[in-house]
């Protein structure tokens, strides 16, 4: 077994085709055929399943293939780490984070951090929670910053925030200012698209599975910010985790009523032994003194469940 084959068996794990895999790391593909067969014996499983059109690892593959993409990844962060020696907190760093936190978190941190590191630099990836975690475990990402939290092989958690909940309903009851759950008339409430963990931390709180419809419309939406309009347009309800809310103007603030003891627990992914904690650590201390100070602890409320298992139990 050596690094290339490991390489190999990543790279057709992520194209899914023994053609594109062969362009890609420019070999035949009778070669790389050959080198995945040879690995495949020499580990005494069926890395991949050939059965269908796409090429996609085996239950006991994927679990090896998460171990290989440590060990690669491993040589190429030391490689990395390496050359940051002479800037301690220059280089590149790649991070996916959730659309209901993107545009929200990083104007928050993004200007001090840099003021404070101008040698370091950030690629932000806004992505779906699947696609980060697939994402870092490839080593196409450093880390992510998602809802949380987790129990994925090979992924680190760091707790960083706590967001509360808020209906958001188009002229709320006069002084109501909290509001249990059981309280919510879930026939007024306009969803995410199923898919987004934050419409999943929404059905748990609720108990719901349904979505908001009329008679002439069916909105099928990946935006937070359109839920708001649409409240704001079509009247019902819509629910927000708590940076939503900061960017609301004095109007919309009046639409807002708390959820009783509900937070959504946000936190840092990365992979084991990147090579870049340093950076994490200035990230994550940068993060945190950015959002309000009463986000920063959980105070005993519960933390919704995103309801993220491994892929291959999903």
């Amino acid at each position: 077994m050596n690094l290339h084959q490991l390489e190999y068996a990543l790279t057709l794990e992520r194209l899914g085709s023994f053609t594109k895999a062969s362009k890609v790391l420019n070999v035949t593909q009778p070669a790389l055929s050959l080198q995945i067969k040879n690995l495949e014996n020499e580990i005494g499983i069926a890395l991949f399943d050939r059965s269908k059109a796409r090429i996609s690892p085996t239950e006991q593959g994927l679990k090896f293939l998460l171990k290989a993409g440590e060990i690669v990844m491993a040589g190429k962060q030391l490689k990395e780490y390496a050359m940051t020696l002479g800037s301690q907190y220059g280089g590149v760093l790649k991070l996916g984070i959730i659309p209901t936190l993107s545009p929200y978190l990083v104007p928050l941190f993004i200007d001090p951090l840099l003021q404070k590191y101008p040698e370091l630099k950030l690629e932000v990836f806004e992505l779906l929670t699947e696609e980060v975690l697939q994402k870092i475990r490839l080593g196409d990402l450093d880390g992510g910053i998602i809802s949380t939290p987790i129990d994925r092989q090979g992924i680190v958690v760091t707790p960083l925030f706590y967001e509360s909940f808020f209906l958001y309903k188009n002229h709320p009851e006069d002084g109501v200012r909290s509001l249990k759950v059981s309280n919510i008339d879930m026939n007024d409430l306009w969803l995410l698209e199923e898919g987004n963990c934050f419409r999943d931390q929404v059905n748990d709180i609720c108990s719901f599975r349904g979505k908001k419809e009329d008679a002439h419309l069916t909105y099928h939406c990946s935006s937070i910010d359109s839920l708001i309009r649409m409240v704001d347009h079509k009247g019902g309800a819509t629910i927000l985790p708590e940076l939503t809310t900061l960017s609301l103007d004095t109007r919309q603030e009046q639409n807002l009523i708390k959820l009783e003891n509900k937070v959504r627990e946000v936190g840092f992914v990365t992979r084991k032994l990147t090579g870049k904690e340093h950076l994490f650590d200035v990230l994550n201390e940068q993060i945190k003194a950015s959002v309000p100070a009463p986000m920063r602890e959980k105070n005993g409320r519960e933390v919704v469940d995103p309801g993220i298992v491994e892929s291959w139990k999903s």
